[in-house]
C-alpha cells in the first residue's frame, strides 16, 4: 500500500510541474498577470515546494524499509524468525508522508487549474 500512495504522489508531482510550466508560458509571454491567476499560481507553486518535502521523506523511509534485514549469526539461526525486524512502523510513516504529499499536490493541481481558467 505504501508504494501505491508514494507512486501516485510522485506521478501527481510530475503532472503538477508540467501543468504549472504550461500555464506559466502565456503569463510570461504577455507580461500581464491578473490578481487571481497570480495568487493561485503562486500558491500552487508554494504548495508544490512544500509537498516535495514529505515526498522525499517518504522515499527515504521506503528505501530504509526495503533494505535487507541483518543476517543472524550461525549460532542464532534457530531464533532468526523471532528476531526479525518489524518494518511496519517505517512503512506506515512513509504512507502517511506520501498521503500528505498527495493531498498538497492535489491542492496545487486544483489551484493550477484556477490559474489557467482565470487567464
Amino acid at each position: 500500500m505504501e508504494l501505491v500512495v508514494w507512486n501516485a504522489a510522485r506521478r501527481l508531482a510530475v503532472l503538477v510541474v508540467c501543468a504549472l510550466a504550461l500555464v506559466s508560458v502565456p503569463f510570461v509571454r504577455d507580461a500581464r498577470i491578473g490578481v487571481v491567476p497570480a495568487a493561485s499560481g503562486g500558491l500552487a507553486l508554494l504548495l508544490l515546494g512544500v509537498a516535495l518535502l514529505p515526498l522525499l521523506r517518504a522515499s527515504r523511509l521506503l528505501r530504509e524499509a526495503r533494505r535487507p534485514p541483518r543476517v543472524p549469526s550461525p549460532a542464532m539461526v534457530y531464533r532468526a524468525s523471532s528476531a526479525a525486524e518489524d518494518r511496519d512502523p517505517e512503512e506506515r510513516l512513509a504512507t502517511q508522508q506520501a498521503a500528505v504529499a498527495l493531498m498538497l499536490l492535489a491542492l496545487a493541481g486544483a489551484l493550477t487549474i484556477v490559474a489557467a481558467a482565470a487567464r
